[in-house]
């Protein structure tokens, strides 16, 4: 097209100059030579563009030979044939002998688009556990959230009837321990959304940053509002509650502390209310190890007037926890040690036939759990 433009151009200038050879002259803008040059350039270009045909039926083979795409067929064209062609000729070859599927040109230019829409959003959600150094940071850092199952008194629960039960929507500050419960009649996104709405009011600090599990309610509608309100959204590792163990925690203490001490109930609102009264009770009156034996209210209220003891606090109970666990994992050592000799003796005493001490060993071996030994 454009070579057909300068020719067209041309036929017309060269016309007008032989009509008006004055106006030429004086028009110094206007050069026939330039736009020779620039006609020049173009069918020049276009040439170059061309390939020999041998060039283009070895394309062609190598595609159908292998199945490879414009860069793996430009370099096998230049290691084995010595010809240099560009990948986007390559590319060009290919679709004119359409050996690429349109549809699967339109998928990758799609993916493409979106690939750079998404570079241009920022997008506050990431597949994975958040660092640990922001857990004991600041009141709001960071918060988890988890949902559990609440049973209707009076019904035969299972996990397949989703009619009995009731849904607690549960975010807890790492920090403080403070914590909103929230009771449902279901788990969609939506009505997780509603219910964290209401509970983000009751916290007296912004929340920047969230850490929840996989499930259907943390995505969709509950996680564009967290975009929508500029909260870093973290998800756990899949079938991973350690990503989440705070929140966790405290069902556990749910469990233990408030439902098993007969506070199950068979209507929704009466049960939706003595559970605000056990978050009140949680927040307000029940003492925590990890806080120093303080409330978590008392504990915001000591971090807003002297953050050094609170920090001291929090290193306290992470130095306590190292200790237990390095503990624990001694005791694992050596019941594995003494699972594995026991093993041995076994083994020993069924080779050599020695059925007095067999059947001694074999009561070694009772609950033993080798399975974590490799």
């Amino acid at each position: 097209n454009v070579g057909k433009l300068l020719r067209w151009s041309l036929t017309r200038l060269d016309s007008f100059s032989a009509t008006f050879p004055c106006c030429i002259r004086s028009a110094n803008h206007i050069s026939t030579s330039k736009l020779r040059s620039l006609f020049n350039a173009s069918k020049k270009k276009n040439e170059y563009s061309r390939i020999a045909k041998d060039a283009e039926n070895k394309i062609i083979a190598v595609r159908d030979d292998y199945g490879w795409g414009k860069e793996k067929i430009a370099a096998h064209l230049r290691d084995e044939y010595g010809l240099e062609v560009n990948h986007n000729t390559v590319n060009k070859y290919l679709h004119r002998h359409k050996r690429i599927s349109p549809k699967l040109s339109l998928k990758n230019i799609k993916a493409w688009q979106n690939k750079k829409q998404r570079e241009q959003d920022v997008v506050l959600r990431v597949k994975y556990r958040p660092p640990k150094k922001i857990k004991d940071l600041a009141p709001g850092a960071l918060v988890e959230k988890d949902m559990k199952y609440v049973p209707k008194l009076g019904q035969h629960n299972t996990f397949k009837d989703r009619d009995s039960f009731w849904y607690q929507q549960t975010a807890i500050d790492s920090f403080t321990r403070l914590r909103t419960l929230e009771l449902t009649t279901d788990f969609s996104s939506l009505t997780a959304a509603a219910a964290h709405t209401r509970a983000v009011k009751r916290l007296p600090f912004p929340m920047a940053c969230l850490n929840s599990d996989n499930g259907s309610e943390n995505n969709g509608e509950f996680s564009n509002q967290l975009q929508a309100n500029d909260v870093f959204h973290f998800y756990s590792n899949t079938a991973t509650p350690t990503d989440n163990p705070r929140v966790e925690r405290s069902h556990l203490t749910d469990e233990l502390e408030f439902y098993k001490r007969g506070h199950l109930y068979r209507d929704f609102e009466e049960q939706r209310k003595a559970l605000e009264k056990w978050e009140y009770t949680y927040n307000y009156t029940r003492p925590h190890q990890a806080l120093g034996y303080l409330t978590p209210m008392r504990f915001y209220e000591l971090w807003k007037q002297n953050p050094a003891e609170a920090y001291a606090i929090t290193e306290r109970w992470q130095s306590y926890l190292t200790k237990q666990r390095r503990r624990l994992a001694e005791s694992r050592r050596l019941k594995r040690k003494e699972q594995i000799e026991a093993l041995m003796k076994f083994i020993d005493a069924k080779l050599n036939h020695q059925n007095k001490g067999l059947k001694e060993v074999k009561l070694q071996l009772i609950n033993c759990q080798l399975c974590s030994v490799a």
